[in-house]
């Protein structure tokens, strides 16, 4: 008969009897050898045969209604994880950076720089929330600069890095402008990466060391958290297109409708126009995305593309991949199908261990609370999204209570941040707040 939980769709248990080792154990108790036998024969053979055609039969019966809950593809899953700069494939068609400015240093320095604070370099820190929180609250560390056999004391300045939050920002808009439903973007890594400022004061700019090689910084009770020279990559990418040579004009000439197909594009994956001035409405089709606009011709119009097939790791691509991508099931099948909201326990805890989290933290419990003052409000990964119908402050608390599979690691608590920025996205009732036991 098998493991019945490998063949069974539903990922509900419903009856986990082996019928095959309960006649095996009943013919046990036949002490005469000759009726063993025989009822052998009548219940393993003719009774054994039935009970199998009647499972083959309920497991097509299944896998059926199960095909036709079919939904659509995710053609806008997303992938993210770090490597070291130089470690970086650019022949890696699965991973880009996030931010592109990452492998031009120069370029960011000077983007990033002021007449004050110079940018030398990011660091990433492998560090929970609470200490995240703490290293925040210390914005100025002392160093040394290593030059030409002395050492010179400076000043540095540490900031979350705001260009990752920015494009996150910007992505958001982009998904809104397409009419893409958001779904919560796992940014567990990018809200670890910090830029770190030397403060000029006496110092010449064109004489500012290496970061880290010639630079050493006193990060304190940090110290051992700090990582050097990471960059994140997901599984996306700007595309730059020009107008085709065919477009549709509107009947009163007032607009043109340019078409970006799909048709030779990998099957699978999602494409998004960013807007623009020029762009009046974006509208998706079958095979092809239809973008009205003013312009007859244009160049240079991006498209974002997100990469759907699996995910190829390079050489010394060694981290986790982080992920916003839902676990298929019979009972999510269902319910995206009907819209049906059920606000019990049961579904509740089957929505959250849909995400991909499993590695690290699993819910086991909950909690109604109506003091939402107990619990200050914390920073999600969808702060860019505002509720202005019904305020969170004035809302009940929804207490999610998780417990830890790897006990310390640093990505825990941001998985409980994910999972709250995703369940608030769908539950309007309550503010969500997430705990760790």
């Amino acid at each position: 008969m098998g493991d019945w939980r490998d063949n069974n769709l539903s990922a509900i248990l419903e009856y986990p009897f082996d019928f095959e080792r309960y006649i095996e154990e009943r013919l046990r108790e036949i002490d005469n050898l000759d009726e063993r036998q025989y009822a052998k024969k009548i219940l393993a053979e003719g009774l054994g045969k039935l009970i199998r055609c009647t499972e083959d039969k309920y497991l097509q019966l299944e896998k059926r209604i199960y095909e036709e809950l079919e939904i659509g593809a995710n053609q806008y899953e997303t992938v993210m994880t770090i490597v070291k700069r130089n470690h970086y494939d650019p022949t890696n068609n699965t991973l880009y950076p996030v931010d592109e400015t990452d492998l031009k240093k120069d370029r960011l320095s000077e983007d990033l720089s002021n007449e004050n604070h110079v940018w030398i370099g990011s660091i990433f820190l492998e560090i929970n929330e609470q200490q995240r929180r703490r290293f925040e609250g210390s914005e100025i560390f002392t160093g040394i600069l290593k030059e030409d056999d002395t050492n010179k004391e400076a000043r540095f300045y540490i900031q979350p890095a705001k260009r990752y939050r920015d494009i996150m920002e910007r992505l958001y808009q982009v998904f809104q402008d397409n009419h893409i439903p958001w779904e919560t973007i796992n940014t567990a890594y990018l809200d670890k990466f910090y830029d770190v400022f030397i403060c000029v004061e006496e110092l010449e700019k064109e004489n500012i060391s290496n970061f880290p090689e010639n630079i050493e910084i006193d990060f304190g009770e940090f110290k051992a958290f700090v990582c050097y020279d990471l960059i994140p990559l997901w599984n996306m990418e700007w595309v730059k297109f020009d107008s085709a040579d065919f477009m549709v004009p509107s009947v009163n000439g007032i607009y043109y409708e340019h078409e970006f197909t799909l048709e030779d594009k990998e099957e699978g994956d999602g494409y998004l126009i960013e807007s623009s001035e020029d762009i009046l409405e974006i509208r998706h089709e079958k095979n092809k995305i239809v973008i009205k606009s003013e312009m007859e011709t244009f160049e240079n119009w991006k498209a974002l593309h997100i990469i759907q097939k699996e995910t190829i790791r390079s050489l010394d691509y060694k981290e986790p991949l982080v992920t916003n991508h839902k676990n298929d099931s019979f009972i999510r099948r269902y319910a995206e199908n009907s819209r049906a909201q059920l606000m019990t326990k049961t579904d509740l805890f089957r929505r959250i261990m849909e995400l991909d989290i499993r590695d690290y933290i699993e819910v086991v419990g909950y909690e109604i609370c109506s003091n939402g003052k107990d619990f200050p409000n914390k920073e999600g990964m969808n702060w860019f999204v505002r509720d202005e119908l019904f305020p969170l402050e004035s809302r009940k608390v929804l207490l999610l209570k998780f417990k830890e599979k790897e006990p310390g690691h640093y990505l825990n608590d941001s998985m409980v941040r994910f999972v709250i920025s995703q369940i608030q996205l769908e539950i309007s009732e309550y503010r969500c707040e997430g705990v760790m036991e």
